[in-house]
């Protein structure tokens, strides 16, 4: 039997506020970056036609999804707190603290540069009938919005609410 008292363990280390969103964000950054160096050389294959839409079309989809429920957040949440819209999705101002508005706007920017370089890439040498399957990544950018907005409306710092609410009249328009 060991007679020593067990050295008291140190904390686990607490990651920092929205950590999920962000490596969210990364990750399908990367997935769908890497779905792109795949698709490009192989752009006349259906297969990777079929991938580049597939990854494409389910980044748009949960990037929608994403949106529409930051934004009907943000409208709850916009009852107490001034919300802009460049600060919801964009992360503009006093917003996020300067390492995740760098990290998450930089991913954005990827997602749009590659987005439109797959899509330019992809209509090189397209002949009559042919599709531009790789045009499909313009959707991509939708996801980044979305966890920029997901992020901000969860964890973001606003100002006040300038002006409350003013009550409802019975006033007639018109």
């Amino acid at each position: 039997m060991n007679d020593m008292p067990a050295a008291p363990s140190s904390p686990a280390p607490v990651p920092p506020a929205g950590a999920g969103l962000v490596r969210a964000d990364v990750v399908g950054t990367v997935v769908f970056v890497a779905v792109l160096l795949i698709g490009v050389p192989l752009r006349d294959e259906r297969p990777a036609q079929i991938l580049v839409g597939a990854v494409s079309m389910v980044l748009f989809t949960v990037g929608a999804v994403g949106c529409l429920w930051a934004y009907v957040s943000a409208l709850e949440r916009s009852r107490i707190d001034e919300i802009g819209v460049a600060n919801l999705y964009l992360l503009t101002g006093r917003t996020a603290p300067a390492r995740v508005k760098r990290l998450m706007s930089a991913v954005l920017g990827v997602q749009v540069v590659a987005a439109l370089t797959g899509a330019i890439v992809g209509a090189v040498g397209l002949e009559g009938s042919q599709v531009n399957a790789m045009a499909f990544g313009i959707l991509v950018p939708m996801f980044g919005l979305a966890m920029n907005a997901l992020w901000s409306v969860r964890h973001g710092s606003f100002g006040p609410r300038i002006e409350r609410s003013v009550p409802p009249t019975n006033r007639k328009i018109g």
